[in-house]
Protein backbone atom coordinates (compact mmCIF):
# COMPACT_ATOMS: atom_id res chain seq x y z
CA UNK A 1 0.00 0.00 0.00
CA UNK A 2 1.59 3.31 -1.22
CA UNK A 3 2.30 5.90 1.94
CA UNK A 4 -0.20 8.53 0.61
CA UNK A 5 -3.03 6.26 0.68
CA UNK A 6 -5.40 7.22 3.66
CA UNK A 7 -5.41 4.29 6.20
CA UNK A 8 -8.40 3.37 8.46
CA UNK A 9 -7.80 5.17 11.99
CA UNK A 10 -6.47 7.67 10.69
CA UNK A 11 -6.95 11.05 10.86
CA UNK A 12 -6.68 13.26 7.75
CA UNK A 13 -6.62 16.44 9.19
CA UNK A 14 -4.21 18.46 11.12
CA UNK A 15 -4.10 21.77 13.00
CA UNK A 16 -3.25 23.83 10.17
CA UNK A 17 -4.98 25.24 6.85
CA UNK A 18 -4.95 23.98 4.72
CA UNK A 19 -5.12 20.59 5.78
CA UNK A 20 -1.97 18.75 4.07
CA UNK A 21 -2.88 16.92 1.13
CA UNK A 22 -5.92 18.56 0.48
CA UNK A 23 -7.30 21.07 -1.74
CA UNK A 24 -9.66 23.05 0.05
CA UNK A 25 -11.10 26.37 0.76
CA UNK A 26 -13.15 24.88 4.02
CA UNK A 27 -12.64 25.64 7.63
CA UNK A 28 -10.72 22.74 10.21
CA UNK A 29 -12.77 22.72 13.19
CA UNK A 30 -12.47 20.52 15.93
CA UNK A 31 -13.86 17.15 15.73
CA UNK A 32 -16.06 14.46 16.75
CA UNK A 33 -13.42 13.01 19.41
CA UNK A 34 -10.92 14.83 21.54
CA UNK A 35 -7.85 16.40 19.40
CA UNK A 36 -9.16 15.55 16.34
CA UNK A 37 -10.13 17.99 14.09
CA UNK A 38 -13.12 18.25 11.28
CA UNK A 39 -13.16 19.99 7.67
CA UNK A 40 -16.19 21.91 7.58
CA UNK A 41 -17.55 23.80 4.31
CA UNK A 42 -19.78 26.97 5.23
CA UNK A 43 -22.81 28.05 3.37
CA UNK A 44 -23.42 31.24 1.42
CA UNK A 45 -19.84 30.80 -0.71
CA UNK A 46 -21.39 28.87 -3.94
CA UNK A 47 -19.71 25.46 -4.61
CA UNK A 48 -17.43 23.89 -2.30
CA UNK A 49 -15.34 21.34 -2.83
CA UNK A 50 -12.14 19.72 -1.44
CA UNK A 51 -9.88 17.04 -3.08
CA UNK A 52 -6.75 14.94 -2.25
CA UNK A 53 -5.40 12.82 -5.41
CA UNK A 54 -3.85 9.56 -4.82
CA UNK A 55 -0.75 8.41 -7.13
CA UNK A 56 0.42 5.31 -7.65
CA UNK A 57 -2.36 3.33 -6.13
CA UNK A 58 -2.64 -0.57 -7.16
CA UNK A 59 -5.29 -0.69 -9.54
CA UNK A 60 -8.89 -2.32 -8.67
CA UNK A 61 -12.04 -1.54 -6.28
CA UNK A 62 -11.33 1.16 -3.31
CA UNK A 63 -13.80 2.42 -0.93
CA UNK A 64 -13.88 5.97 0.62
CA UNK A 65 -15.27 6.60 3.97
CA UNK A 66 -16.46 9.13 6.17
CA UNK A 67 -18.17 10.52 9.00
CA UNK A 68 -20.63 13.22 7.75
CA UNK A 69 -23.49 15.65 9.90
CA UNK A 70 -25.00 18.66 8.31
CA UNK A 71 -27.14 21.65 9.21
CA UNK A 72 -29.80 19.82 6.62
CA UNK A 73 -30.59 22.06 4.02
CA UNK A 74 -27.85 21.80 1.87
CA UNK A 75 -28.67 22.04 -2.33
CA UNK A 76 -26.01 19.38 -2.67
CA UNK A 77 -23.39 17.29 -0.53
CA UNK A 78 -21.75 14.68 -1.10
CA UNK A 79 -18.57 12.21 -0.88
CA UNK A 80 -17.21 10.86 -4.25
CA UNK A 81 -14.07 9.48 -5.71
CA UNK A 82 -13.46 10.53 -9.29
CA UNK A 83 -10.83 10.66 -12.18
CA UNK A 84 -10.14 6.85 -11.35
CA UNK A 85 -10.42 5.91 -14.68
CA UNK A 86 -14.03 4.98 -14.61
CA UNK A 87 -17.00 6.82 -14.16
CA UNK A 88 -17.27 9.09 -10.80
CA UNK A 89 -18.92 7.52 -8.12
CA UNK A 90 -21.06 9.13 -5.07
CA UNK A 91 -23.17 8.93 -2.07
CA UNK A 92 -25.05 11.97 -0.74
CA UNK A 93 -24.87 13.07 2.58
CA UNK A 94 -27.99 11.69 3.90
CA UNK A 95 -30.44 14.66 6.04
CA UNK A 96 -30.32 14.34 9.65
CA UNK A 97 -30.29 16.36 13.19
CA UNK A 98 -27.39 18.47 13.02
CA UNK A 99 -25.80 16.69 15.89
CA UNK A 100 -25.55 13.46 14.58
CA UNK A 101 -22.82 12.11 13.18
CA UNK A 102 -23.06 9.05 10.07
CA UNK A 103 -20.68 7.52 8.21
CA UNK A 104 -21.40 6.97 4.65
CA UNK A 105 -19.52 5.18 2.31
CA UNK A 106 -18.62 5.04 -1.76
CA UNK A 107 -16.72 2.48 -4.26
CA UNK A 108 -15.01 3.15 -7.26
CA UNK A 109 -12.76 0.72 -9.57
CA UNK A 110 -9.56 2.07 -10.12
CA UNK A 111 -8.02 1.98 -13.80
CA UNK A 112 -5.42 4.32 -14.22
CA UNK A 113 -3.76 3.84 -11.11
CA UNK A 114 -4.66 7.53 -9.34
CA UNK A 115 -8.10 8.55 -7.70
CA UNK A 116 -9.31 11.64 -6.51
CA UNK A 117 -10.93 11.59 -3.08
CA UNK A 118 -13.87 15.17 -3.64
CA UNK A 119 -15.95 16.56 -0.54
CA UNK A 120 -18.33 18.30 -2.07
CA UNK A 121 -21.03 20.78 -0.93
CA UNK A 122 -23.35 23.70 -1.81
CA UNK A 123 -25.63 25.80 0.50
CA UNK A 124 -26.57 28.89 1.02
CA UNK A 125 -25.74 31.52 3.69
CA UNK A 126 -25.68 29.69 7.38
CA UNK A 127 -25.79 26.21 6.66
CA UNK A 128 -23.07 24.13 6.34
CA UNK A 129 -21.71 20.66 6.49
CA UNK A 130 -18.99 18.90 8.24
CA UNK A 131 -16.89 15.41 6.93
CA UNK A 132 -14.39 13.92 9.85
CA UNK A 133 -12.50 10.34 9.67
CA UNK A 134 -12.00 10.11 6.15
CA UNK A 135 -10.37 6.73 4.87
CA UNK A 136 -9.62 5.14 1.75
CA UNK A 137 -9.63 1.29 1.84
CA UNK A 138 -9.05 -1.25 -0.93
CA UNK A 139 -11.91 -3.49 -1.39
CA UNK A 140 -15.68 -2.45 -2.33
CA UNK A 141 -18.83 -1.78 -0.11
CA UNK A 142 -21.97 -2.85 -2.71
CA UNK A 143 -25.22 -4.36 -2.15
CA UNK A 144 -25.27 -8.29 -2.79
CA UNK A 145 -29.26 -8.17 -2.80
CA UNK A 146 -31.33 -5.32 -4.41
CA UNK A 147 -34.72 -6.23 -3.67
CA UNK A 148 -38.55 -6.12 -3.66
CA UNK A 149 -41.43 -7.64 -1.86
CA UNK A 150 -43.69 -7.80 -4.55
CA UNK A 151 -46.01 -10.64 -2.69
CA UNK A 152 -49.41 -8.60 -4.22
CA UNK A 153 -48.43 -8.72 -7.63
CA UNK A 154 -50.21 -11.97 -8.67
CA UNK A 155 -53.52 -11.04 -7.09
CA UNK A 156 -53.16 -7.05 -9.10
CA UNK A 157 -52.56 -8.57 -12.27
CA UNK A 158 -55.18 -11.23 -11.99
CA UNK A 159 -58.02 -8.32 -10.98
CA UNK A 160 -56.47 -6.45 -13.74
CA UNK A 161 -53.62 -4.28 -12.87
CA UNK A 162 -51.08 -2.90 -15.51
CA UNK A 163 -47.42 -1.67 -15.02
CA UNK A 164 -45.24 0.00 -17.16
CA UNK A 165 -42.08 2.19 -17.77
CA UNK A 166 -41.23 5.57 -17.33
CA UNK A 167 -42.81 6.42 -20.90
CA UNK A 168 -45.69 4.57 -20.13
CA UNK A 169 -45.18 1.47 -22.70
CA UNK A 170 -46.79 -0.91 -20.43
CA UNK A 171 -44.94 -4.74 -19.56
CA UNK A 172 -45.22 -7.19 -17.65
CA UNK A 173 -43.87 -6.27 -14.01
CA UNK A 174 -41.09 -8.48 -13.49
CA UNK A 175 -39.40 -7.62 -16.91
CA UNK A 176 -39.55 -4.02 -15.95
CA UNK A 177 -38.27 -4.76 -12.44
CA UNK A 178 -35.47 -6.77 -13.95
CA UNK A 179 -34.48 -4.37 -16.15
CA UNK A 180 -34.20 -1.60 -13.00
CA UNK A 181 -31.72 -3.88 -11.83
CA UNK A 182 -33.65 -5.73 -9.00
CA UNK A 183 -32.42 -9.52 -8.57
CA UNK A 184 -34.06 -10.53 -5.64
CA UNK A 185 -38.02 -10.75 -4.70
CA UNK A 186 -39.70 -11.65 -1.97
CA UNK A 187 -43.02 -13.42 -1.41
CA UNK A 188 -44.72 -14.09 1.62
CA UNK A 189 -46.81 -17.25 2.84
CA UNK A 190 -50.01 -17.83 4.40
CA UNK A 191 -50.86 -21.22 5.38
CA UNK A 192 -54.60 -20.87 4.09
CA UNK A 193 -55.23 -17.67 2.85
CA UNK A 194 -59.01 -16.37 3.27
CA UNK A 195 -58.81 -14.85 -0.65
CA UNK A 196 -57.11 -17.64 -2.03
CA UNK A 197 -53.40 -15.81 -2.97
CA UNK A 198 -50.83 -16.36 -1.01
CA UNK A 199 -50.31 -19.99 -0.96
CA UNK A 200 -48.17 -22.87 -2.31
CA UNK A 201 -49.68 -22.86 -5.64
CA UNK A 202 -49.02 -19.02 -6.47
CA UNK A 203 -45.61 -19.08 -4.93
CA UNK A 204 -44.20 -21.80 -6.82
CA UNK A 205 -46.36 -19.77 -10.16
CA UNK A 206 -44.19 -17.24 -9.06
CA UNK A 207 -40.92 -18.84 -8.79
CA UNK A 208 -41.15 -20.37 -12.35
CA UNK A 209 -41.51 -16.55 -13.31
CA UNK A 210 -38.66 -15.13 -10.85
CA UNK A 211 -36.64 -18.14 -12.42
CA UNK A 212 -37.60 -16.81 -15.90
CA UNK A 213 -35.65 -13.09 -15.74
CA UNK A 214 -32.32 -14.66 -13.16
CA UNK A 215 -34.42 -13.15 -10.10
CA UNK A 216 -33.31 -14.71 -6.88
CA UNK A 217 -36.79 -16.06 -4.22
CA UNK A 218 -36.65 -14.81 -0.42
CA UNK A 219 -39.76 -16.56 0.74
CA UNK A 220 -41.70 -15.13 3.75
CA UNK A 221 -43.14 -17.53 6.26
CA UNK A 222 -45.98 -15.94 8.08
CA UNK A 223 -46.96 -19.62 9.90
CA UNK A 224 -50.96 -17.55 9.62
CA UNK A 225 -53.58 -17.62 7.21
CA UNK A 226 -53.39 -14.03 7.40
CA UNK A 227 -51.57 -11.15 8.35
CA UNK A 228 -48.56 -12.00 10.80
CA UNK A 229 -46.35 -8.99 12.10
CA UNK A 230 -45.37 -7.49 15.55
CA UNK A 231 -49.13 -7.05 16.95
CA UNK A 232 -50.38 -10.15 16.04
CA UNK A 233 -49.24 -13.76 15.31
CA UNK A 234 -52.24 -15.65 15.00
CA UNK A 235 -52.24 -20.02 14.80
CA UNK A 236 -53.43 -21.11 11.35
CA UNK A 237 -56.77 -22.41 11.99
CA UNK A 238 -56.12 -25.91 11.35
CA UNK A 239 -53.17 -25.47 13.82
CA UNK A 240 -55.11 -23.85 16.84
CA UNK A 241 -55.91 -26.98 19.12
CA UNK A 242 -52.69 -28.84 18.26
CA UNK A 243 -50.45 -29.50 21.55
CA UNK A 244 -47.09 -28.24 21.41
CA UNK A 245 -45.62 -31.58 20.21
CA UNK A 246 -47.59 -31.75 17.18
CA UNK A 247 -47.31 -27.63 16.73
CA UNK A 248 -44.16 -27.89 15.98
CA UNK A 249 -44.66 -31.09 13.75
CA UNK A 250 -46.97 -28.42 12.09
CA UNK A 251 -44.04 -25.96 11.62
CA UNK A 252 -41.80 -28.37 10.05
CA UNK A 253 -43.89 -29.88 7.71
CA UNK A 254 -45.90 -26.69 6.10
CA UNK A 255 -41.90 -25.83 5.89
CA UNK A 256 -40.41 -28.31 4.34
CA UNK A 257 -43.60 -29.28 1.89
CA UNK A 258 -43.13 -25.60 0.75
CA UNK A 259 -39.11 -25.90 0.52
CA UNK A 260 -39.30 -29.39 -1.05
CA UNK A 261 -42.19 -28.10 -3.86
CA UNK A 262 -39.94 -25.44 -4.94
CA UNK A 263 -36.79 -27.58 -5.45
CA UNK A 264 -38.80 -30.39 -7.16
CA UNK A 265 -40.09 -28.04 -9.46
CA UNK A 266 -36.21 -26.27 -10.22
CA UNK A 267 -36.80 -23.43 -8.20
CA UNK A 268 -34.84 -23.26 -4.94
CA UNK A 269 -35.65 -20.58 -2.59
CA UNK A 270 -32.13 -18.87 -2.19
CA UNK A 271 -33.71 -17.84 1.19
CA UNK A 272 -36.12 -18.15 3.48
CA UNK A 273 -37.54 -16.35 6.57
CA UNK A 274 -39.02 -18.40 9.86
CA UNK A 275 -41.54 -16.21 10.38
CA UNK A 276 -42.13 -12.52 9.86
CA UNK A 277 -41.18 -9.60 12.52
CA UNK A 278 -41.23 -11.94 14.96
CA UNK A 279 -40.51 -9.49 18.05
CA UNK A 280 -43.06 -11.10 19.73
CA UNK A 281 -42.47 -14.48 18.85
CA UNK A 282 -44.85 -16.69 16.47
CA UNK A 283 -47.85 -18.90 16.75
CA UNK A 284 -48.98 -17.31 20.11
CA UNK A 285 -49.75 -18.00 22.72
CA UNK A 286 -47.50 -21.37 22.48
CA UNK A 287 -44.43 -19.38 20.83
CA UNK A 288 -44.50 -15.58 22.45
CA UNK A 289 -41.43 -14.40 23.76
CA UNK A 290 -43.14 -14.99 27.00
CA UNK A 291 -41.49 -18.36 26.63
CA UNK A 292 -38.54 -18.39 25.27
CA UNK A 293 -37.63 -22.14 25.18
CA UNK A 294 -40.70 -22.77 23.28
CA UNK A 295 -40.62 -20.16 21.15
CA UNK A 296 -36.59 -21.24 20.46
CA UNK A 297 -37.89 -24.45 19.80
CA UNK A 298 -39.91 -23.70 17.03
CA UNK A 299 -37.68 -21.89 15.76
CA UNK A 300 -35.16 -25.01 15.56
CA UNK A 301 -37.85 -26.70 13.70
CA UNK A 302 -38.06 -24.29 11.04
CA UNK A 303 -34.70 -24.12 10.17
CA UNK A 304 -34.20 -28.10 10.58
CA UNK A 305 -37.08 -28.58 7.94
CA UNK A 306 -35.17 -25.60 5.46
CA UNK A 307 -31.59 -27.14 5.86
CA UNK A 308 -33.47 -30.98 5.32
CA UNK A 309 -35.05 -29.96 2.32
CA UNK A 310 -31.96 -27.59 0.89
CA UNK A 311 -28.73 -27.30 2.60
CA UNK A 312 -27.52 -24.15 0.40
CA UNK A 313 -30.78 -21.95 0.99
CA UNK A 314 -30.15 -19.47 4.21
CA UNK A 315 -32.74 -18.99 7.06
CA UNK A 316 -33.34 -15.77 8.25
CA UNK A 317 -34.56 -14.47 11.52
CA UNK A 318 -36.76 -11.22 10.69
CA UNK A 319 -37.05 -8.46 13.19
CA UNK A 320 -39.07 -4.52 12.73
CA UNK A 321 -38.10 -1.60 14.33
CA UNK A 322 -34.89 -1.58 12.92
CA UNK A 323 -34.22 1.43 14.80
CA UNK A 324 -34.16 -0.40 18.27
CA UNK A 325 -30.66 -1.19 19.45
CA UNK A 326 -31.90 -2.78 22.69
CA UNK A 327 -34.61 -4.69 21.26
CA UNK A 328 -32.40 -5.91 19.09
CA UNK A 329 -29.58 -7.30 21.76
CA UNK A 330 -32.45 -8.31 23.49
CA UNK A 331 -34.04 -10.71 21.05
CA UNK A 332 -30.68 -11.99 19.52
CA UNK A 333 -29.28 -12.49 22.67
CA UNK A 334 -31.74 -14.67 24.12
CA UNK A 335 -32.07 -16.42 20.71
CA UNK A 336 -28.65 -17.30 21.01
CA UNK A 337 -28.31 -18.46 24.45
CA UNK A 338 -30.89 -21.04 23.59
CA UNK A 339 -28.67 -22.10 20.34
CA UNK A 340 -31.24 -20.97 17.92
CA UNK A 341 -29.66 -21.24 14.32
CA UNK A 342 -29.81 -19.08 11.74
CA UNK A 343 -27.87 -17.64 8.83
CA UNK A 344 -28.51 -14.02 8.54
CA UNK A 345 -30.23 -11.25 10.09
CA UNK A 346 -33.68 -9.28 8.68
CA UNK A 347 -34.45 -5.78 9.41
CA UNK A 348 -37.87 -3.44 9.00
CA UNK A 349 -36.75 -0.40 8.98
CA UNK A 350 -39.15 1.91 7.53
CA UNK A 351 -38.37 5.87 8.45
CA UNK A 352 -41.72 7.48 9.86
CA UNK A 353 -41.98 4.59 12.90
CA UNK A 354 -38.56 3.25 13.30
CA UNK A 355 -35.97 6.52 14.80
CA UNK A 356 -33.90 8.07 12.49
CA UNK A 357 -30.95 7.34 10.22
CA UNK A 358 -28.18 7.55 13.36
CA UNK A 359 -30.44 5.18 15.07
CA UNK A 360 -30.52 2.99 12.41
CA UNK A 361 -26.80 2.90 11.57
CA UNK A 362 -25.88 2.76 15.27
CA UNK A 363 -28.24 -0.85 15.57
CA UNK A 364 -26.85 -2.11 12.22
CA UNK A 365 -23.45 -1.46 13.10
CA UNK A 366 -23.57 -3.02 16.53
CA UNK A 367 -25.57 -5.96 15.59
CA UNK A 368 -23.11 -6.75 13.01
CA UNK A 369 -20.09 -6.79 15.30
CA UNK A 370 -21.63 -8.38 17.90
CA UNK A 371 -23.67 -11.36 15.98
CA UNK A 372 -20.96 -11.48 13.38
CA UNK A 373 -23.76 -11.99 10.51
CA UNK A 374 -24.71 -11.17 7.12
CA UNK A 375 -27.87 -8.07 7.64
CA UNK A 376 -30.77 -7.64 5.52
CA UNK A 377 -32.83 -4.72 5.31
CA UNK A 378 -35.62 -6.84 4.24
CA UNK A 379 -38.48 -4.23 4.59
CA UNK A 380 -38.64 -0.47 3.77
CA UNK A 381 -40.62 2.30 2.13
CA UNK A 382 -41.48 5.62 1.85
CA UNK A 383 -44.55 7.62 0.20
CA UNK A 384 -43.97 9.54 -3.35
CA UNK A 385 -47.29 11.66 -2.73
CA UNK A 386 -49.43 12.24 0.31
CA UNK A 387 -53.03 11.52 -1.87
CA UNK A 388 -54.44 8.66 -1.80
CA UNK A 389 -55.75 6.94 -5.38
CA UNK A 390 -59.00 4.64 -3.82
CA UNK A 391 -61.51 4.94 -1.10
CA UNK A 392 -59.28 3.81 1.70
CA UNK A 393 -56.99 6.52 3.57
CA UNK A 394 -53.68 5.40 3.13
CA UNK A 395 -51.64 4.67 6.27
CA UNK A 396 -48.98 7.10 6.09
CA UNK A 397 -50.19 10.22 4.75
CA UNK A 398 -48.63 13.18 7.19
CA UNK A 399 -45.39 11.79 8.82
CA UNK A 400 -42.83 13.47 6.20
CA UNK A 401 -39.18 13.34 7.42
CA UNK A 402 -37.54 16.52 7.18
CA UNK A 403 -35.59 16.92 3.25
CA UNK A 404 -37.24 13.85 2.37
CA UNK A 405 -40.67 15.05 0.99
CA UNK A 406 -43.85 12.90 -0.48
CA UNK A 407 -42.85 13.27 -3.96
CA UNK A 408 -41.07 10.96 -6.47
CA UNK A 409 -37.61 12.57 -5.74
CA UNK A 410 -38.38 12.49 -1.89
CA UNK A 411 -39.48 8.97 -2.24
CA UNK A 412 -35.98 8.23 -4.31
CA UNK A 413 -33.67 10.02 -1.77
CA UNK A 414 -34.75 8.30 1.12
CA UNK A 415 -34.23 4.61 -0.73
CA UNK A 416 -30.70 5.96 -1.78
CA UNK A 417 -29.57 7.19 1.77
CA UNK A 418 -31.27 4.06 3.06
CA UNK A 419 -29.18 2.17 1.11
CA UNK A 420 -25.89 3.69 1.51
CA UNK A 421 -26.23 3.21 5.46
CA UNK A 422 -26.53 -0.76 4.31
CA UNK A 423 -23.37 -0.04 2.62
CA UNK A 424 -21.64 1.26 5.49
CA UNK A 425 -22.31 -1.84 7.76
CA UNK A 426 -18.71 -3.06 9.14
CA UNK A 427 -17.16 -5.92 7.91
CA UNK A 428 -19.16 -6.09 4.55
CA UNK A 429 -21.79 -7.28 6.22
CA UNK A 430 -24.26 -5.06 4.57
CA UNK A 431 -26.27 -7.93 2.51
CA UNK A 432 -28.41 -5.63 1.06
CA UNK A 433 -31.82 -3.55 0.76
CA UNK A 434 -36.03 -4.78 -0.45
CA UNK A 435 -38.97 -2.82 -0.89
CA UNK A 436 -41.62 -3.58 0.80
CA UNK A 437 -44.84 -4.52 -1.75
CA UNK A 438 -43.36 -2.60 -4.54
CA UNK A 439 -46.24 -3.65 -7.12
CA UNK A 440 -49.14 -3.23 -4.74
CA UNK A 441 -51.14 -0.44 -6.84
CA UNK A 442 -54.41 0.16 -6.09
CA UNK A 443 -56.42 -2.15 -7.70
CA UNK A 444 -60.35 -3.42 -6.80
CA UNK A 445 -60.39 -6.59 -5.39
CA UNK A 446 -56.62 -6.06 -4.68
CA UNK A 447 -57.20 -4.40 -0.92
CA UNK A 448 -55.48 -4.83 2.18
CA UNK A 449 -58.21 -7.11 4.27
CA UNK A 450 -58.00 -10.51 2.41
CA UNK A 451 -61.46 -11.45 4.32
CA UNK A 452 -63.28 -8.20 2.63
CA UNK A 453 -62.88 -8.05 -1.45
CA UNK A 454 -64.41 -4.06 -1.37
CA UNK A 455 -61.70 -2.84 1.03
CA UNK A 456 -58.97 -0.86 -0.83
CA UNK A 457 -55.34 -0.18 -0.84
CA UNK A 458 -53.94 1.81 2.30
CA UNK A 459 -50.45 0.88 0.94
CA UNK A 460 -50.67 2.52 -2.58
CA UNK A 461 -49.00 5.57 -2.09
CA UNK A 462 -45.80 3.93 -1.14
CA UNK A 463 -45.31 1.29 -4.21
CA UNK A 464 -42.72 2.25 -6.55
CA UNK A 465 -45.36 2.81 -9.82
CA UNK A 466 -46.75 6.13 -9.86
CA UNK A 467 -50.93 6.55 -10.09
CA UNK A 468 -51.05 6.28 -13.74
CA UNK A 469 -48.96 2.77 -13.26
CA UNK A 470 -45.21 4.29 -14.59
CA UNK A 471 -42.19 3.05 -13.23
CA UNK A 472 -40.66 5.62 -10.58
CA UNK A 473 -37.15 7.19 -10.28
CA UNK A 474 -36.45 5.07 -7.10
CA UNK A 475 -36.80 2.02 -9.15
CA UNK A 476 -33.51 3.01 -10.91
CA UNK A 477 -31.50 2.62 -7.64
CA UNK A 478 -31.71 -1.26 -8.02
CA UNK A 479 -29.32 -0.74 -10.80
CA UNK A 480 -26.03 0.50 -8.35
CA UNK A 481 -24.45 -2.11 -6.06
Amino acid sequence: MPPDLIDPGSEPFEDRNPAPGWSTTGTLEPGSYPEELRLTHPGGQGPMESTRTLSGISNGWYTLRARVRSSGRQKEAYIALKDCGTDRARAAVPIVASDKWLQIVVSAQVTNHRCTISLYSDAEEGEWVSFDKVEMVPGRAALTVRGADISSLKKSEDKGGIYAYEDGTQADALKILHEHGLNYARLRVWVKSPDGYHGKFQLLEMAKRLRKYGIKLLVDFHYADSWADPGKQPKPAAWEDLDFKRLKRALYDHTFDICNSLKEQGTPADMVQVGNEINHGLLWPDGSIEDWDDLAALLKEGYRAVKDCSSETRVMLHLAEGGDNKLFRWWFDHALEREVPFDLIGVSYYPYWHGTFADLQNNLNDIALRYGKDILLVETAYPFTAQDHDNCENIVRSEERPGYPFTPEGQRRMLADIMTIVRAIPNGCGLGVMWWDATWTAVPGNGWDPFNPSFGNNWENQALFDYENRALPALKLFDQP
